[in-house]
């Protein structure tokens, strides 16, 4: 392939990635991440750490097409809802797994992937239906 045809391809690919994202735009589905996660966890309204993380990890999952999660995606998330960190973030998360709304998922490297239960995205969807 000349470098004039690859210049060509990569230009058709833009091209294609902005149209999509410009449909997105128009659809009212691209948002801003920070303020969608944000307003997400305050319409969750938790009144614990635990429950904080379950909705950036929820979040994570239903916005951000993230199957499972990291202790630092969590951080992450405390950082992007401008809220203060729990002392011990290793307790939320065992915590989350206690109470059966996340489960181990591997791992990444040394990182500990979880993903949230069933029981933990019916917790968060049960929360934000009652107060909808």
């Amino acid at each position: 392939m000349s470098d004039t045809e690859d210049i060509e391809t990569r230009i058709a690919e833009l091209e294609s990635r902005v149209g999509e994202l410009e449909q997105l735009i128009h659809d009212g589905q691209a948002g801003d991440d920070i303020t969608g996660m944000r307003e997400f966890v305050e319409k969750f309204g938790p009144d614990t750490h635990v429950e904080r993380a379950l909705a950036i990890a929820c979040y994570l999952e239903q916005y951000q097409s993230q199957e499972n999660f990291t202790r630092a995606d969590i951080e992450d998330g405390y950082r992007t809802c401008r809220a203060q960190k729990p002392a011990n973030m290793s307790d939320v998360i065992n915590n989350l797994e206690d109470k059966e709304w996340a489960m181990k998922d591997g791992k990444d490297g040394q990182s500990k992937l979880r993903r949230l239960t069933g029981s933990g995205l019916a917790k968060v969807e049960e929360v934000i239906d009652d107060g909808a």
